[in-house]
């Protein structure tokens, strides 16, 4: 019996090793197979029990359209010298596997339907590539940035209009013919030049700007020159300006103008509650032009004279109150009050007379601003040749305007015509100067406004 059994068991022994031996045939022609293609990756099939191996059929050979996802495992997964008895150990020297070998190269997929092209875009998004877009033939996007941050109603105001109405004119033959027949040609050349200079007049003085108005000698209408000065100033621009009498040598300027008030600029000085326009102009006079004059004290009450100190501190005042500040001067450049002037002002005025005397102390008032730092001053000072006298003078006055172009700007030299109002010497009336006097003067304020914007001051 003992016999039966070992001859039983060494058969069921050899059947095993049989068919163990052709499993594993039958798996490494499979794997080479599987792996002599391209694309093609490692699968091992898991190992089975020897008792299904017993009673079962070999397995058949892996096809090459079956894959698997069972990965092989790593040597490093069992220890060091220990064979794991369920799976198959690869082979460490062969560098097939999906490791080793490239992916399978997928089909391409089939072409698709053509689509109609999108819309064009308005505005294209900020990193779009428009000359690409150009390349492929489709309609390059207008950029955002291209079109920039300015808006639409700020480019209207570059775009003329005409005005269906035509302003009548005032003055002269096409007033009468406009008057008679109603027919409206239109304001003259005159009327028009009139309007430019008003324009210029009107522009915005930053802080307040202040012009003096000098004159080496006497008697030669300083006075007069600030007053219709400053009428012209007030009626066209209408806002505040102020004449201050700095004359050391009691000036008349508030006679002048039309006195109102007997305060003085010591009284101003003195009143340390001024904390309102309504306050200041207790202290003032104005004319019809709605000029205001803050006047000297009178010679013969004064304590002292009229100097730099009185100029800053009554200018510290009224400059917050006031756009426009005129300084009616005296005869003298030396003069603490002069010094004090020229240390503030933005603007100067040169009156001579129209004779040789007066043409030759304005050129030395010039020579004196440009020997002593005050170039930039002399660049925007106006020289008024005034007729003092009625008649003709003793001097050629053009030849005198083309003398002292040569150191002013061009069309800063005015020549004023002699007239009778001011020769009368009673208070000044815009309205009463004659049409050339008051022409000379809008024009004299038109060429003192052309500075009020520029950036250089004092």
């Amino acid at each position: 019996m003992s016999a039966d059994y070992d001859r039983l068991f060494r058969a069921q022994n050899d059947a095993v090793q049989t068919v163990d031996q052709a499993a594993e045939r039958d798996a490494t022609s499979a794997d080479a197979t599987f792996n002599s293609g391209p694309g093609r990756s490692e699968v091992t099939p898991p190992a089975l029990p020897i008792s299904t191996l017993t009673h079962a059929a070999p397995s058949p050979p892996v096809r090459d359209t079956e894959i698997t996802t069972q990965m092989p495992p790593t040597r490093s997964a069992a220890p060091q010298g220990q064979a794991n008895g369920m799976m198959r150990t690869p082979n460490a020297e062969a560098n097939a596997g999906a490791r080793h070998e490239q992916p399978r190269t997928a089909p391409a997929p089939p072409p698709r339907p053509a689509q109609a092209p999108a819309p064009t875009q308005h505005f294209a998004e900020p990193h779009s590539d428009p000359v690409g877009a150009g390349r492929l033939g489709q309609p390059t996007p207008t950029s955002a940035a291209s079109i920039g941050n300015h808006r639409a109603i700020d480019a209207l105001s570059h775009v003329g209009v005409k005005s269906a109405v035509k302003m009548p004119p005032q003055r002269g033959w096409r007033h009468l013919l406009y008057v008679l027949t109603r027919i409206n040609l239109g304001l003259s050349p005159d009327e028009l030049y009139e309007m430019e200079l008003h324009h210029r007049i009107r522009r915005n003085a930053r802080d307040s700007y202040q012009i003096g108005i000098f004159g080496l000698k006497g008697g030669v209408g300083k006075t007069a020159v600030t007053v219709a000065l400053g009428s012209a100033l007030s009626r066209v621009r209408g806002d505040r300006i102020l004449a201050i009498d700095a004359d050391p040598d009691a000036g008349n300027l508030a006679d002048r103008a039309g006195r109102q008030s007997a305060a003085t600029i010591a009284d101003l000085l003195a009143d340390k509650e001024l904390a309102r326009y309504n306050d200041i102009r207790a202290y003032t006079s104005m004319n019809a032009a709605n000029l205001e004059v803050l006047s000297s004290e009178d010679y013969s009450g004064a304590r002292r004279e009229f100097n730099d100190e009185d100029w800053k501190g009554v200018t510290n005042i009224v400059s917050r109150y006031y756009n426009l500040v005129l300084a009616d001067c005296g005869a003298g450049l030396f003069q603490p009050a002069a010094r004090g002037v020229l240390s503030t002002v933005s603007g100067l005025i040169i009156i001579a007379s129209a004779s040789i005397d007066g043409a030759r102390q304005a050129a030395v008032t010039m020579d004196w601003l440009r020997q002593n730092g005050y170039q930039d001053l002399l660049g925007r000072s106006c020289v008024v040749i005034n007729h003092v006298v009625p008649g003709r003078p003793n001097i050629d006055v053009d030849d005198l305007v083309a003398q002292f172009e040569r150191h002013v700007p061009p069309g800063r030299v005015m020549v004023l015509p002699w007239d009778r109002h001011i020769a009368a010497g009673t208070e000044i009336q815009l309205e009463l100067l004659g049409k050339t006097f008051q022409r000379r003067i809008v024009e004299l304020a038109a060429a003192l406004s052309d500075d009020f914007d520029r950036l250089e001051r004092r």
